[in-house]
């Protein structure tokens, strides 16, 4: 890290409030303030950045939000969300904004790769960079690094940073909203260990400022196509393997499997944590072809089984400890489902 890049430690003593209030600073003075988030953005990725869009938005300051691609349909209802510009789709633009920012905010990703095509515009951009996230092991790119692994979602970072700033008093409605949302999905419906006594203090506050949870739960968890139950039934039904002998389940769907069903993006959310449900199940694995030809792919563990251990070895990704993301391009379905199973006695011996 060179001299003039600052990394910070959420949460404790050791967070340096000056950087905190540099990154205000910067904000305040910019004439372009672009957020970014990483790519197959969910709830927490769409969440953090239309969150702190709303927040600058109610204290008088102008921003955009550039994501790598779109997100499932179900967090359509969140303010502004029509208005963030895809960079596989407004590719010119996306680049622009990235380009010429002067103060680039990167939430809930540890490094410029996680952004796809983005990467590289990111890297070359001369904006001063600010990273806040709680993946493992985030890359110095930037210029501040706000990190916490051990935090359960980037919502709740960004809710810290306003309570630095001493702006709660201006947390509006659309913001509150917005970062319940990430919260909710990126805890398992706060049900997973990342979950503390200062998250709830969070959500109480939330729910004073005019949150309504249950109706930001129907939105994203109550609302299913047709189509969608029929693929998920399909997947169970059809394509889970296990390996009880590893303590392992493994779903995969090519792409005309996903086309035969009318396959939209979110429609398989949810997959993989079915297969980890299973009884003896320690390890779950879902698994999808791209239309790239890539194969797209998450992993779930439970206890102290780390799959970001075994992402960052063989695919590509990364992620925590109970739940990671990877990818392996130029791969058939069937070929990537191949390699993993060779990979099952060694890392998930009987």
């Amino acid at each position: 890290m060179s001299k003039d890049k600052k990394m910070s430690r959420w949460g404790s003593e050791v967070l340096s409030v000056p950087v905190v209030s540099e990154c205000w600073e910067r904000t305040v003075q910019a004439e372009s303030i672009v957020i970014v988030a990483h790519r197959s953005p969910d709830g927490d990725a769409v969440g953090s950045s239309l969150a702190l869009h709303q927040h600058l938005k109610a204290v008088g300051l102008q921003s955009r939000v550039v994501l790598p691609d779109g997100f499932p349909s179900f967090f359509n209802w969140m303010p502004d969300a029509e208005h963030i510009v895809l960079h596989d789709e407004q590719e010119a633009e996306a680049n622009d904004l990235i380009a010429n920012a002067d103060v680039l905010w990167c939430l809930d990703f540890n490094g410029p790769k996680r952004t796809g095509q983005m990467e590289e515009v990111i890297r070359s951009s001369h904006a001063f960079k600010i990273v806040v996230d709680h993946h493992l092991e985030p890359e110095t790119f930037a210029d501040v690094l706000l990190s916490d692994p051990v935090c359960g979602s980037t919502c709740e970072l960004i809710y810290g940073l306003i309570e630095t700033w001493g702006q709660l008093e201006s947390l509006s409605v659309d913001t509150a909203q917005c970062m319940y949302t990430g919260m909710m999905t990126d805890t398992g419906s706060f049900r997973f260990n990342s979950v503390t006594g200062n998250t709830h203090r969070i959500l109480g506050h939330l729910l004073d400022c005019g949150v309504n949870q249950s109706w930001i739960h129907e939105q994203v968890f109550g609302s299913n196509r047709i189509a969608k139950i029929k693929l998920q039934g399909f997947a169970m039904s059809e394509k889970l393997m296990v390996w009880p002998e590893h303590r392992t389940a493994l779903i995969a769907l090519t792409q005309d499997e996903m086309k035969r069903f009318d396959c939209q993006s979110g429609d398989t959310e949810g997959l993989v944590n079915q297969a980890l449900a299973l009884e003896g199940v320690e390890v779950a694995v879902f698994m999808k072809g791209s239309e790239e030809g890539h194969v797209k792919m998450s992993f779930r563990s439970k206890g102290d089984y780390s799959v970001r251990d075994l992402v960052a070895a063989h695919f590509n990704g990364g992620g925590h400890r109970n739940a990671a993301g990877g990818i392996m391009q130029n791969s058939s379905v069937a070929d990537a489902v191949d390699y993993f199973e060779s990979l099952l006695k060694e890392w998930m011996p009987v």
